[in-house]
């Protein structure tokens, strides 16, 4: 597993080498679950910038300057249908710009179709727990915890956000530390899995073949938003290709309900996965409305 984290990070190093110049990124990341046994041999790999095979998760952190930092901190869960993690273009590209604007980022490396539910969610809760639990430490502030996923990693971010109070392991010895995200981005997310616009390859390597009724319901998001969700941002493309734009709409419908602080943007744009990517049309510019919102609410300056 070692070999596996240090080449991770000589790749790392090559991809982000102008991000070096002015962000601090950690020799190693750190085990979500540093109290259970490891899981040897570890089989995860990187093919074409993509992880696949996580069996021991972890959070990579990326700190800004200390002299740009706001205490905010953004939580990152990067697409790939449960199956793989887009974590160059769906992680590492965003997260300079994040530091850029003085928030520490945390990379996430969840469980997925090897585990299926509920690794990926106990991974996403324990990762909110974790940067929470070390705010002191690391000059975060505790109560400016943001959560941001893509796609499948959309839908973790938002299963944080509406199911932060589950839990089937009352021995987590962070489980006094709330889980609850103070905001929430999400973009081109999966939210259902049971309404018949659902991401059918996600649904099934989280949920197996023939997943019972009960999981369908707990696991399509738009049914389990309720009040005292934290602001939401999200966006998607109208024609997106690959996870249909009712995702979002269905889950935003919910969320007005009860958190006014929360936007939306729907961009004339077919494209998934897009990340931080220039040049796609007005859906290129979700990070400029994004720091606008983050701005007025005073999540960074």
């Amino acid at each position: 597993m070692k070999l596996v984290k240090n080449l991770i990070l000589c790749m790392l190093g090559l991809s982000l080498a102008s991000f070096a110049d002015n962000t601090t990124m950690t020799s190693n990341s750190i085990l979500l679950w540093p109290e259970k046994p490891l899981t040897i041999p570890d089989r995860e790999i990187i093919k074409d910038q993509r992880v696949y095979f996580v069996d021991n998760p972890s959070i990579t952190p990326f700190f800004p300057e200390k002299e740009k930092a706001n205490g905010t901190s953004v939580i990152i869960f990067p697409g790939g249908g449960y199956i793989r993690l887009a974590i160059y273009q769906e992680a590492f590209d965003i997260a300079k710009w994040f530091t850029d604007r003085g928030v520490a980022v945390f990379v996430v490396k969840y469980r997925m179709q090897e585990y299926g539910f509920p690794a990926p969610l106990l991974d996403g809760l324990r990762a909110v727990r974790l940067v929470r639990s070390h705010a002191k430490e690391w000059n975060l502030d505790a109560n400016k915890v943001g959560v941001l996923g893509f796609s499948a990693g959309g839908h973790v971010a938002a299963s944080v956000t509406t199911r932060f109070d589950f839990s089937d392991d009352q021995s987590d010895p962070l489980s006094t530390v709330s889980a609850k995200p103070d905001f929430a981005i999400l973009g081109y997310p999966v939210i259902s899995m049971k309404a018949e616009f659902t991401h059918a390859g996600s649904r099934k390597a989280l949920l197996g073949e023939n997943p019972s009724e009960k999981l369908l319901i707990e696991n399509s998001l738009e049914l389990q938003v309720k009040p005292g969700i934290p602001p939401v941002f999200m966006f998607h493309g109208v024609a997106d290709q690959s996870v249909p734009v009712a995702n979002s709409l269905s889950f935003f419908n919910e969320v007005q309900k009860y958190n006014q602080q929360s936007e939306i943007h729907i961009y004339q744009s077919s494209i998934h996965g897009l990340g931080m990517v220039q040049g796609q049309g007005s859906i290129s510019s979700w990070p400029q409305a994004l720091e606008l919102w983050l701005k007025q609410n005073k999540w960074i300056d």
